[in-house]
């Protein structure tokens, strides 16, 4: 039974002419390609037989056996990465995860490589994507391989994938997306006081000009409640001696001599202004221009602050910590320091040459009186 549009019924007796489906009762053609699971025969001119018609693939028939065991294996592996890890998000993550492997097993990606690898790969590629705060080195640490070659697996990929300039490899990740995750397994518990002063020495050391690093926060915010360097560094897979630098360079700052309260504070006090600030075209005012300048240049979007719109200048504060309350650029107090010894050098030499004269005077004025 067949639906012919032309009679609006259904066709109980289609009839079959020449290959072609017609309507029993208005004899319009209802279909063209006459398809059949038995093969037929029929004779050519030289009497042989001969297969007639020709083989259509079906949808499936494009994805071989082992393809599609090759993809299901992927998938099971790549569950079971997220189960182990405690990655909460199911198919959020499977789902893009999966898509990402079945691109690089088309183009031959997985050949000479790793199957580890490439799920780890596509599995923190969909993790970035769902802004999930897990970072390179926690999937080679599970998988126990090297960082290294995993992240060279990684770059490939996004060459592959065409994420080049992409957010997940231009921009830096965010270390306030960690802050939570690591108190919690540091401290067993949410600590909402610590990782609220954590963020805030975030913006600080933004502000001066640091390498951010969340290690140090954590240990320098969990320090009053008792936890060692070495608990840290298990948890957060770090050397002490990169941890020691960002203490030594965070005490050279003018927060590192204030008291947690003091800090506190201060960083209320630097929030407020940056509320207060916050209003349009205030950078175009102390330019004189109104030129959109960020990467939504000719878009139609208005000029917010500095030459960037809303968007690109409220990233531009979460990334910097904002634009009040630090200290001089690394580069513009290393030029300063070398002027101030230049400076001092050259005092030094002109009062060195003084006291030699004033103590060569007494000779001379005692040969001028002989």
């Amino acid at each position: 039974m067949v639906w012919c549009p032309s009679c609006g019924k259904n066709c109980k007796r289609p009839v079959f002419v020449n290959g072609f489906l017609c309507c029993s009762m208005c004899g319009r053609v209802i279909n063209e390609d006459n398809f059949s699971d038995e093969p037929t025969f029929v004779k050519n001119a030289g009497g042989q037989s001969q297969l007639a018609g020709n083989f259509v693939k079906t949808v499936q028939s494009d994805y071989s056996a082992s393809r599609h065991r090759t993809l299901t294996n992927a998938h099971a592996d790549m569950e079971a990465m997220l189960a182990g890890m405690n990655i909460y998000g199911g198919v959020t993550l499977l789902n893009p995860a999966l898509a990402f492997y079945t691109i690089a097993v088309e183009r031959n990606f997985t050949k000479g490589r790793k199957k580890e690898l490439v799920e780890a790969a596509c599995l923190y590629i969909a993790c970035q994507e769902n802004k999930k705060a897990f970072l390179l080195f926690e999937f080679s640490d599970y998988l126990r391989i090297n960082v290294y070659e995993l992240g060279a697996v990684f770059l490939l990929l996004c060459k592959l994938l065409s994420l080049e300039e992409h957010p997940i490899v231009q921009k830096p990740v965010d270390p306030s997306l960690f802050i939570h995750r690591f108190a919690e397994r540091l401290l067993g518990r949410r600590n909402n006081e610590v990782i609220r002063t954590a963020l805030r020495i975030i913006a600080s050391m933004k502000r001066d000009w640091m390498q951010v690093h969340y290690t140090y926060l954590l240990f320098h915010m969990v320090s009053t409640l008792k936890c060692s360097k070495s608990e840290v560094i298990r948890v957060v897979h770090i050397c002490e001696a990169t941890l020691t630098k960002r203490l030594i360079e965070f005490e050279n700052t003018e927060s590192g001599g204030l008291t947690i309260e003091e800090f506190n504070i201060k960083a209320e006090e630097l929030e407020q202004e940056y509320r207060s600030a916050k209003q349009p075209n205030i950078g175009s005012r102390l330019s004189g221009t109104n030129e959109l300048l960020c990467e939504h240049k000719g878009s139609g979007k208005a000029s917010f602050a500095h030459g960037l719109c809303e968007s690109c200048y409220d990233d531009f504060i979460i990334l910097s910590g904002g634009l009040e309350g630090g200290s001089a650029p690394p580069a513009f107090q290393c030029a300063e320091r070398e002027r101030m010894t230049e400076e001092s050098t050259k005092v030094n030499q002109k009062e060195t040459v003084t006291k030699k004269g004033n103590s060569k005077m007494p000779r001379f004025q005692a040969l001028y009186h002989i």
